[in-house]
């Protein structure tokens, strides 16, 4: 499958509405698309793993979690996560080591 870049929000929108996009050229391509999109329902956490979703509804599921993930990258770290007393990494300093 072969995808086109969109240069604006509302070429992609009236590719879409166009037929432009969902709709692959052969039955291998169908099945391909099917596969990617199984993946993505089981990757994201918040798409329901129990029953089957629209393309529609997976799509939100992805857009809500790369959001989500946005957010989180950028919000700053906590003091307590940078000063963890259990660091594998923490170096062990002693005062004096002769005594």
């Amino acid at each position: 499958m072969k995808a086109e870049r969109c240069t604006s929000p509302v070429q992609a929108v009236m590719g879409v509405l166009e037929g432009k996009a969902g709709k692959p050229s052969s039955k291998a391509e169908a099945t391909q698309v099917l596969m990617y999109l199984d993946r993505l329902q089981q990757l994201v956490p918040q798409c329901p793993k129990d029953r089957p979703v629209s393309r529609l509804e997976l799509i939100q599921f992805v857009i809500d979690y790369i959001n989500d993930l946005q957010e989180e990258l950028a919000t700053p770290l906590q003091e307590d996560d940078t000063n963890s007393s259990d660091s594998v990494f923490e170096e062990k300093t002693e005062e004096d080591p002769t005594s």
